[in-house]
């Protein structure tokens, strides 16, 4: 599907929905934001017209994400790394709990060609942006034309 076509909106407004639901303390939140790339990222980070941010983090200069309504992309120790969240096929969190602290600890996602993308997030009550992100992909986002 073109980016002219691709229902950038109706994905944002469904995810946030949905992430929002299963979040709680957002504002104790250290590097993770949702529905907006934050001061620092929007220096760097340069979105496509109609792409809209659902999940990011920004650690440092060499750990941070953005989570959109079409793709994930960012960087951890100088790697960039860029897909669709429809290329992921399994995410792997570790200890996303991290007894309740907020650490920065790093996922793994498995793309459908056999590559693998390390991703730096935040952990405690903030992975849950990142995680719910995922099962919107996986839960949500197939019957995106049932919901709203």
């Amino acid at each position: 599907m073109g980016t002219d076509r691709w229902p950038h909106e109706q994905i944002h407004s469904v995810a946030l929905r949905y992430i929002r639901k299963h979040t709680l303390n957002e504002a104790e939140w250290r590097f993770t934001t949702i529905d907006a790339l934050g001061q620092r990222l929007a220096r760097i980070v340069q979105l496509d017209p109609v792409e809209r941010a659902i999940v990011t983090c920004f650690v440092d200069a060499q750990r941070w994400y953005v989570m959109t309504s079409s793709r994930v992309f960012g960087v951890l120790q100088g790697s960039r790394f860029n897909c669709s969240p429809l290329d992921v096929r399994q995410w792997r969190w570790g200890d996303f709990k991290h007894g309740g602290r907020s650490e920065v600890q790093t996922a793994t996602l498995a793309l459908a060609n056999g590559t693998h993308m390390r991703v730096p997030y935040e952990t405690g009550p903030a992975a849950m942006g990142p995680i719910y992100y995922e099962r919107f992909w996986s839960i949500k986002y197939p019957v995106l034309d049932k919901l709203e």
